[in-house]
Order: C-alpha cells, then structure tokens, then sequence
C-alpha cells in the first residue's frame, strides 16, 4: 500500500531532508570505487513519473535521478543545478527568467533544454494527466484555470523564450517558491515521455533521467530497485558511488538486523530501538533529525459534540505531549507548541524560532481540561459522551491513539473514546467523506513556510476534512497567501494565525516527528535536515 506523500503513515517513512555532505570531502579510493551502497526503503516506489508521484518513497526515489532548476548544497542551501544561478524576481517578485547551463543532459545524451520544463510543467497541469500534485505548481499564472479545465494548457505561465532560456510567471509573489524549484518541479523529454505516454515512469526502461543516477531494475512493482549513475550528468566526477541498490524493509527489526550484519549501510529505525540504540554500540551511528511534519488531530465540525470548542479545548489540554513523545514514541520526536514545526521558519527581524515567539500554545493542565469540559457538558446538555478516533492502523498510529483515548478518559470523566484502526488509504476515503469524530494524521511539507501547515484549519486548503470555518482566521490567511505584505508584516500575521487556531483548537496539533538513522562508519556524505531524504550523489566510501 502506497503512502500519500502528504498524509504519512508515521512508521519507518523516509522523510525528505536536505544533504549536509561535501563533495570536497570525498574519499574514494581504487578498492571502493565500484562499490554498491546499500540502503533501505520502508516501501516501494509507486511511480518515476515526477508530475505524478504523491508518496514518499516516490518522491525521495526521483529527487536520486532528476534534477530542476536548483538543488540543494551540502549545508541544505538552494544552490543552481540545471539553472545557472539563483534568479531575483521581477514584476513584483512574479516573474523568474532563467538562463539555463549548456552542459546539462539526460541519461540518453540528448541536452536538457527549457522546452523540457515548459513541457513538464504543462503535462502537470493538464486535466487529462490527473496529477494529484498539481499543488507543486499551483502559483504559476493560470495553473488553477488550466487544471479545472477553464483555460487552455498553452496560457500556463512558463514558456521557453531560446533554448537554454526558460521564463516562470507567477499569479501573485510567493515567498517560498525557490523550495518549488529546488524539490518539486523536474523537466520532461517530451519525445522520450509521449513515447510511453500513461506508461511513462511505469518501469526503469520507461524512466528518462537527467540527474546523478538513472533508475535501473526496477519494473513497477519491485521490492528492490537500483541507482547507477549517470555518466551523461554534468557533474559526473563528483559523484563517487557508481551503484546504490534500494531494499525495501517493512519492519525495524529486520532493518536494524540488515545494519548489523552490514548487509545494508544506511537504514532507518523507530521507537523503543532508538532508545536502545542511543544506550548501546550504534550511539555511533545513529543520527535523529526534526522534520517538516506535524502530527495533528482533525475535528468534524459537521458534528454536534466535534464542532464544540469547549469540548475540543478539553482534549488538548488532557494531553501530555511530552509524556507522549518520551514515553510512547521514543524516537526523537518533539511536542508540538504550535501548528508550525520547530525549524520552519525564522523571525525577519530577530533570527528567533517561529515557536519561541508563539511560546507553547498547547500546554498540559489537567485542571483546565476538567474546567472545559464542565462548559462542554453545559453547552451540550450531556454528562456522557462517546467519541470514536479514527487512526491509521500502524503500529506507531495504534500506540499514539492509545495515549490519547487513555488521556481523555482519565482526565474527563463522562468521555469514552472507541479507537477506529484502518489502512490509510482507507482512513484518508473516511476522513473525505466526512464520516469520523477526530482523527489522527500527519502532514509533510516540501517547503519552509507556515502556511502550508497554518493552511490545514482554512477553508482553502485542499483537503479540509474538519470543515473548520473561522471568519477572523480566514482573514489571516488571505493575508498570508496575498503576498503583498512586508516579510516583517507576513510573519507577525502568522503569528496571529497560530494563536488563534490555537484558541479555537481549529486542529489539534500533537507533535513534530523525527527521523532515526542509522549510517554505517564506512560512509561518509549522508545526512539528514528538514526537508529531504539524503541524496547519495554526495556519498562515498571512506
């Protein structure tokens, strides 16, 4: 079962991160220089097709061989890949004008031109291709229009204007936009594409790659699948391990096993085997890093008891989430304090965190929980009510479901909660058809900026499955998305935003998850940040 790339399943996801290596500190010698690198997956690739795939393990697999406009350096920052330089907007911060790099190519030797972007981005949009992450590009002019089958494919805003020169016009300025750039939005040989058409990145052979590697043995269905790299890439030299093969592993055990044996050299780990690790022999190897997703509570405000506040304010405040994260999930993870992960966003003005300025909004006090829900049952004019909690049915969602229904029924008596498990394909067809109470999930974002998770209490969001509608917050985050305020202003309206929806308990927030790595000591130029899996085109052998 594929995981949407958005709404995680929480066990074992490879999360995109940005890469911390060098390519000046590679050490490959004669002996390694054809080594394979092993590593693992927690689930196999649904697609190659980049304006398509909507999964993690999809998406973490084609940032390994494509590459857009920009890319990330080995301290996470957006650098120029396939674009010569890093390009100031114009026209109000809407229009970006990209010289392109002659030596850029793809995997068959044929130059990668602008004409592939143009090309790329309107297969996106175009209705018949049915993206379901047509979000990536949904700020480019027209994009919207031209997906809901309003305007004709050929408006959208990007067009190549020479052969190594690519134009990008925005409907409105948009602050994060170079985090599109660098991670979401790849170029297509359209000759090469419409060859397979639907069948394009269906298999390895019907792939067509432009970055390091090139996808092999792979053929749409595989457990394993293998990166070689790509003598055609630009950057060739410094890619120093020729050979990645992928492994997929369903349970921790098993992977951890994998490492032991070095069977594999980087793998991922979760809960009680974090703690176990940091106390024994892998301390060495294990690296736990924050990432650009929430755990959250959704609430049904189509139901009479759900679209309480009072009653929602109860259950937040029953929550011990630092009681959840040291002793349920034990693998990094960090209380939430706002809607925002720690690490998104700075303050303009001070460098602070966005949650040092918002402090914890979302505190612990048994006191308070019992206070609203006495307002509750005042309101409601019930002493008992029954709530259902509708999870995921993974191990880690199973476990966090269970600290909350024994949080609420501890600390507000009169509130029995029934825990509903299912697969989350199924989860997220209940969640869509507005049959839950509350629920549980996680939200990833491929960019650094509060709006992609402030956006998940508003109207505008795409996937509004509570249908929490607040005029005051709505406001606010028209004000966000209109990009016409000062960074200093913008980010004082987010602020706004966070408190408010914590007031309102408009979601729930829980906590901001972490991934756990183990990476062997033989290899160097894997590391994980915020944002994406590690991109093993900076990897070698010590």
């Amino acid at each position: 079962m594929q995981t949407s790339k958005k709404w995680l399943s929480g066990l074992g996801l490879v999360a995109l991160g940005l890469v911390l290596a060098s390519c000046g500190q590679n050490k490959s010698t004669s002996s390694t220089t054809n080594k394979t690198l092993t590593v693992t997956a927690s689930q196999a690739i649904a697609t190659a097709d980049p304006n398509k795939a909507d999964d993690i393990a999809s998406q973490a697999a084609i940032a390994q061989f494509m590459e857009g406009l920009y890319t990330t350096n080995q301290k996470g920052k957006i650098v120029p890949a396939i674009a010569t330089k890093i390009v100031k907007p114009t026209n109000g911060g809407k229009t970006y004008t990209f010289n392109l790099r002659h030596n850029a190519k793809w995997s068959n030797g044929q130059a990668v031109t602008a004409a592939d972007f143009v090309y790329s981005l309107q297969r996106q949009v175009n209705p018949k291709t049915k993206s379901q992450e047509v979000g990536h590009v949904a700020e480019i002019k027209n994009a919207t229009a031209i997906t809901s089958g309003k305007k004709a494919v050929s408006s959208l805003g990007a067009k190549a204007i020479g052969k190594y020169k690519l134009q990008i016009t925005l409907k409105q300025k948009v602050p994060y936009f170079n985090y599109r750039l660098a991670t979401e939005i790849y170029p297509l040989k359209q000759s090469f594409t419409e060859k397979y058409g639907n069948k394009y990145g269906t298999t390895a052979t019907k792939t067509l790659s432009n970055g390091p590697y090139v996808l092999k043995d792979w053929d749409g269905t595989s457990d394993t699948w293998r990166y070689a790299k790509n003598t055609h890439y630009y950057a060739a030299k410094s890619v120093k391990i020729k050979n990645v093969k992928v492994q997929t592993v369903k349970t921790n055990t098993t992977a951890q096993n994998l490492f032991e044996s070095n069977a594999v050299q980087v793998t991922q780990i979760t809960g009680t085997q974090v703690a176990s690790a940091q106390q024994g022999k892998l301390n060495k190897n294990l690296t736990i890093t924050k990432l650009n997703q929430l755990y959250f509570m959704p609430w049904n405000q189509k139901r009479t008891l759900t679209k309480n506040a009072d009653l929602r304010r109860a259950v937040s405040y029953a929550l011990n989430r630092q009681s959840l994260v040291k002793n349920v999930l034990k693998d990094g993870s960090v209380a939430a304090t706002s809607l925002v992960p720690t690490g998104n966003i700075k303050n303009p003005t001070t460098g602070k965190d966005f949650n040092t300025d918002t402090g914890n909004l979302y505190t612990y006090s048994p006191a308070k929980a019992k206070k609203y829900w006495r307002r509750a049952q005042a309101s409601l004019g019930k002493k008992k009510i029954t709530l259902q909690l509708l999870t995921n049915d993974n191990d880690v969602n199973k476990s966090v479901a269970e600290f909350i229904q024994a949080a609420i029924e501890k600390n507000l008596s009169g509130v029995t909660v029934n825990v509903k498990s299912v697969p989350l394909t199924n989860e997220i067809s209940t969640l869509s058809k507005g049959n839950f109470d509350f629920a549980t999930l996680s939200w990833s974002s491929d960019f650094q900026d509060p709006i992609d998770f402030l956006n998940k209490a508003s109207v505008t969001n795409s996937v509004d499955f509570g249908k929490f509608k607040n005029t005051q917050y709505e406001s606010l985050i028209a004000k966000i998305t209109a990009g016409t305020q000062s960074k200093t202003a913008r980010y004082q309206t987010m602020q706004q935003a966070a408190k408010l929806v914590a007031e309102k308990q408009g979601v729930t927030p829980l906590y901001q998850t972490a991934a756990a790595h183990l990476i062997s000591s033989k290899v160097g130029g894997v590391h994980f940040t915020l944002l994406r899996d590690a991109l093993y085109r900076y990897a070698y052998w010590k």
